[in-house]
């Protein structure tokens, strides 16, 4: 037995139905292809904080022999201050910030080489007496900050720091 669908409701339910899935289709539309919205940037570490630090092997590397008589080589160890992920970062202490760290400088493992590199390529464009002054060692960090930059990404390297600085 089949009970009859009166005029008025049979029109809803015939233009509704379509009219409702196409309402709903564009709305997961937009939903889809609207850009992600960006995260929120980690802030610098404030007086008596540190991100993550990445440690590079000392280097020993050539240096340019445009200056007669200057030291032919350099041993440098670099640390580079990473941002981390989330700003509680800057909170931990103890065994729960060890483990956090090794968790996020773990992902830079495969950028180790291009680290090297870099750290050898911008050293050895630089002579003895350039690398004597104060201001060109500051001139070294910051190149090395940018080249750094431009492997890990910009927003990921906090600063730079010279853990060995010894000329032969």
């Amino acid at each position: 037995m089949k009970l009859p669908i009166p005029k008025g409701k049979r029109a809803i339910l015939v233009l509704g139905m379509p009219l409702g899935l196409a309402a709903a289709g564009a709305f997961l539309f937009m939903q889809m292809s609207a850009p992600p919205s960006a995260p929120v940037k980690v802030p610098d570490p404030k007086t008596g904080q540190t991100g993550p630090i990445l440690a590079l092997d000392d280097k020993v590397i050539n240096l340019s022999t445009t200056t007669a008589g200057g030291y032919k080589y350099a041993k440098i160890g670099v640390s580079i201050e990473m941002r981390p992920e989330a700003a509680s970062f800057y909170d931990l202490h103890g065994e729960a910030r060890t483990t956090q760290e090794k968790t996020e400088l773990d992902k830079y493992t495969e950028e180790m080489p291009k680290l090297l590199d870099a750290l050898g390529s911008v050293v050895a464009a630089h002579d003895s007496a350039s690398l004597n002054s104060v201001d060109g060692r500051a001139a070294l960090k910051t190149e090395l900050t940018d080249r750094f930059q431009k492997i890990l990404g910009a927003d990921n390297v906090i600063d730079v720091f010279f853990t060995n600085f010894v000329m032969q």
